[in-house]
C-alpha cells in the first residue's frame, strides 16, 4: 500500500473522497490546485484489491504550520481531512497513512504534529497525547454593557488598511504563550477576513494599539446573535474596555459567545458570575513529538536555569525511524540556550550515565515537551514518567510557562 504526495491531478479524487467521508459536495471546480502551505498525501484505490482508476483509497494533509514555545517557534504539521474510502475501511489504511504521515513530517523539519481528533483513540495509538482544548463561554451582553470606560482608550473599526496591526498584536501578544499558531503565510494571508467577519482595534490617544477584539453578527438562532472569535489586550483594563466596547450589542441582541483559550486572560476581566460554559462541542488538541531535539532547540530557557540531565523517549505507538521522537539525549541547559546532545545508546559512558535523568514514553514526551505541564501532570494521567527528583525539577523549570492553547484563525 505505497502511500504518496498527491499533486494537482490528483486533487478531485481527494475532494471526493474528503466529502464522502465528512459530508457535502466536492465543490463547483474539486479539480482545483490543493492550496499553498498544505502537503496532500495519499494511497492508491488501484494498490488494493478491486480498486479503481481515479479514486483515492486513502488521504490526508499536512499543514505547514508554526507553533509557539514560550519565546521562541517550531515548525509543526498540522494534520486534517483524513479520510478512509469506505470500500477500503478496516485493512489497516488509517495507521499505514498516518505512519506516513508523521515520516513526513520529520522529513520537513517538524518538531510536532497536531490535530483537532473526531477520535481520540484511533490517534493515541499512533502516539499523539491530549493537550488542551478550545472552549466557549456564553455572556450576557447587560453584563459588559455596566463596565466603566478606561481612560485614554478608543476602539477604531478594522479595515484592510490596519489588519496588520491586528496580525502584529497577535504575534505580539502571544509570543510567550506554547502552541499557539504563529498565522504565518502561506496559509495565513495579509488581506483581511471575508465579511461577516469584523473588528475592532483599541488605541490610545497618541494612537498605539493596545489590543483588539474580532466577531461575527449572527442570526440569534440559539439565543447568541454575536460570536466573538477572539480578545487580546496588553492589559487587564484594556481587556475591561474591548469587553465594554461588546456590551454596546445589547441593545440588538442578549447573549454573546466567547471562544477561549485555556486559562484565558480575558476570564479574570469579565465583570460578573453569569458567564457559563456553552453546549457546544469542546474541541480537543492532540499534539504528537515528531522530533525531540528539535523540540527542545527551539524553546529558550528561562532566564539564569542552569544544569544538565539525561533524556530518554520511548516510542512503540511506531515502527522505529518513522519519527525522530525516541532516542536519549544529555540536555545541556545555559545562557538562555537548550543543547540536546545525542547520546548513541544506554550504556554510552561519556559522563551522561552520571547525569539526573529523566525517561518518558511518547504520550508524555508529547505532553510535556509543548510546554506547560509538569512531570506530575503527566504521571496524574497515568503516562510513562520515571525521572531522579533532580532532573525533575530541572526538565520542569524548562517547560513552564502557560498551559498550552491553540486558536486556529483569526
Amino acid at each position: 500500500m505505497p502511500v504518496r504526495e498527491l499533486t494537482t491531478s490528483d486533487a478531485a479524487a481527494y475532494r471526493r473522497l474528503s466529502a464522502l467521508a465528512f459530508g457535502g459536495s466536492a465543490g463547483e471546480d474539486p479539480g482545483r490546485p490543493f492550496s499553498p502551505g498544505l502537503i496532500p498525501m495519499g494511497i492508491d484505490s488501484t494498490s488494493l484489491p478491486g480498486g479503481a482508476e481515479g479514486v483515492l483509497a486513502a488521504g490526508a494533509q499536512i499543514r505547514e504550520d508554526r507553533v509557539t514555545l514560550a519565546g521562541g517557534t517550531v515548525a509543526c504539521g498540522g494534520i486534517g481531512g483524513v479520510a478512509v474510502h469506505p470500500a477500503h475501511r478496516a485493512g489497516g489504511l488509517f495507521r499505514e497513512l498516518m505512519t506516513a504521515v508523521l515520516a513526513r513530517c520529520t522529513h520537513e523539519g517538524m518538531a510536532f504534529s497536531m490535530l483537532y481528533p473526531a477520535n481520540v483513540a484511533i490517534y493515541r495509538a499512533l502516539g499523539y497525547q491530549v493537550v488542551t482544548e478550545v472552549g466557549f463561554l456564553r455572556v450576557p451582553l447587560l453584563d459588559l454593557q455596566r463596565l466603566r470606560p478606561v481612560p485614554d482608550r478608543r476602539t477604531v473599526p478594522v479595515t484592510a488598511g490596519s489588519f496588520e496591526r491586528v496580525r502584529a498584536l497577535y504575534r505580539e501578544l502571544t509570543a510567550g504563550d506554547n502552541g499557539m499558531l504563529t498565522r504565518e503565510g502561506p496559509l495565513f494571508g495579509t488581506e483581511l477576513p471575508a465579511e461577516p467577519w469584523h473588528a475592532l482595534l483599541l488605541e490610545d490617544g497618541a494612537g498605539t494599539a493596545h489590543g483588539y477584539v474580532s466577531f461575527t453578527r449572527t442570526g440569534g438562532d440559539d439565543g447568541v446573535g454575536l460570536e466573538v472569535h477572539e480578545l487580546l489586550g496588553r492589559s487587564r483594563e484594556d481587556r475591561r474596555e474591548l469587553l465594554r466596547s461588546l456590551g454596546t450589542w445589547s441593545t440588538v441582541t442578549e447573549t454573546l459567545r466567547l471562544r477561549l483559550r485555556v486559562e484565558d486572560p480575558v476570564l479574570d476581566a469579565l465583570p460578573g458570575g453569569r458567564a457559563r460554559h456553552d453546549p457546544q462541542v469542546m474541541p480537543l488538541v492532540m499534539v504528537r513529538v515528531t522530533d525531540t531535539a528539535a523540540a527542545l532547540t527551539a524553546r529558550p530557557a528561562p532566564a539564569g536555569l542552569q544544569g544538565a540531565l539525561r533524556l530518554e523517549v520511548d516510542d512503540a505507538a511506531l515502527p522505529a525511524g518513522t519519527t525522530a521522537a525516541a532516542g536519549a539525549w544529555r540536555v545541556e541547559i545555559a545562557d538562555g540556550a537548550v543543547r540536546p546532545v545525542p547520546l548513541p545508546d544506554s550504556g554510552a559512558t561519556d559522563g551522561a550515565q552520571d547525569l539526573p535523568a529523566v525517561r518518558l514514553d511518547v504520550h508524555a514526551a508529547s505532553l510535556l515537551l509543548i510546554g506547560g505541564r509538569s512531570l506530575a501532570d503527566a504521571e496524574r494521567l497515568g503516562l510513562g514518567v520515571q525521572a531522579d527528583p533532580a532532573a525533575r525539577t530541572l526538565l520542569d523549570a524548562l517547560l513552564a510557562g502557560p498551559r498550552p492553547a491553540v486558536m486556529d484563525q483569526f
